[in-house]
């Protein structure tokens, strides 16, 4: 498990991160509203890229693409979504196969039979109850097979 304390550091920790995927790795990103899923992401797209990035939420667009140096990254909100026929008309099985780009899905738990084949998850919590604001967040890595090999070390 990783702590956070500052935004910063869990930008910092998407970084790390960023230098250990691949194309065609997927991820999903759960925990809570505010937790910091889309600041993960932005740490992970200025390594993963080699390039700044400006990361935003794609809660209302569903997907959104980052490309920098030949590489991509889809980044998908599945938070506004419900069932697989929402899910028919936004380009997520496109997005989710594309062996070219790493993908990063935050709310995949909204949308039932949603999940690609092969993924690991990033759960994200608040360490305490107090003040969310400055709260430690936690992070732990769910999953199995190569990805999950590849990235445990960084959780351990």
């Amino acid at each position: 498990m990783v702590i956070t304390h500052q935004l910063d550091e869990t930008i910092e920790f998407g970084r790390k991160l960023g230098q250990r995927l691949r194309p065609g790795d997927v991820i999903a990103l759960r925990g809570n509203l505010g937790i910091g899923k889309t600041q993960l992401v932005h740490g992970i797209a200025q390594t993963y890229l080699g390039a700044p990035t400006h990361v935003c939420s794609p809660s209302f667009t569903i997907i959104n693409r980052y490309d920098a140096n030949g590489r991509a990254i889809h980044h998908l909100d599945l938070y506004r979504l419900s069932t697989l026929e929402e899910l028919e008309s936004t380009g997520y099985w496109d997005a989710i196969e594309d062996p070219n780009a790493l993908v990063l899905i935050e709310w995949l738990e909204q949308v039932d039979r949603a999940q690609p084949i092969e993924f690991v998850t990033i759960d994200m919590n608040f360490a305490d109850d107090s003040d969310l604001s400055t709260s430690a967040r936690t992070f732990a890595l769910l999953g199995h097979g190569e990805l999950y090999e590849r990235l445990a070390p960084l959780f351990a």
